[in-house]
């Protein structure tokens, strides 16, 4: 692996900046660190890692709290947003939730049960499987949901604050490229269950 200085991570013509052109983050620091200690270090890959892990940090902060906020948990979301994302009537069955979720029938029974309890979902009889259920988002829970949805979006507005249209456009173009990558070299997170 080739060295990098720090310096070299600054671009060449960068974009007219809304704050101080050369501002550090501590990950700098800790670059500096490592380029010394570690010379073979592909820091400008180092630092991409570590601004992503702890952006994934604040972000994860932040839901979890408006998630509390709303008497919410994460599980629950994810079933609330799969059931939304259908679009109307906002019905699903459990087997295709708990596909999309990544859940064994068992897990996605108890999920539901506790949703049921809530009046985030309710069981209604399948006209397609006389024995089956489907799976419909009640009104408390869709506007639950989009209260939540609201409030955490409110908390994410610092990516508009902090970046211009032009740098969201080209942030996400290279997002985009690095998820397709790792998708494509490991397979959907979401297919991966957590050990």
């Amino acid at each position: 692996m080739k060295m990098l200085d720090v310096k070299t991570l600054e671009p060449e013509n960068p974009p007219v900046a809304r704050s101080p052109a050369k501002q550090r983050d501590t990950i700098d620091e800790k670059l500096e660190v490592w380029a010394h200690e570690i010379p073979d270090l592909d820091i400008r890959t180092e630092g991409i890692v570590d601004r992503v892990g702890v952006i994934q940090k604040f972000l994860r902060r932040t839901h979890d709290e408006t998630l509390e906020q709303f008497g919410l948990n994460w599980g629950e979301t994810k079933v609330l947003s799969s059931l939304r994302y259908g679009g109307p009537p906002y019905r699903s069955t459990p087997g295709r939730l708990g596909n999309q979720l990544d859940l064994s029938s068992g897990a996605m029974t108890a999920r539901l049960d506790k949703m049921e309890e809530a009046d985030l979902i309710r069981r209604l009889p399948d006209p397609d499987d006389r024995r089956g259920v489907v799976i419909e988002l009640t009104d408390h829970g869709r506007d639950l949901w989009e209260q939540s949805i609201a409030v955490q979006a409110e908390k994410e507005s610092i990516v508009a604050a902090a970046l211009t249209k032009a740098e969201q456009d080209q942030l996400n173009a290279l997002l985009r490229r690095l998820v397709i990558a790792f998708t494509e070299e490991h397979g959907p997170v979401s297919k991966r269950r957590a050990t």
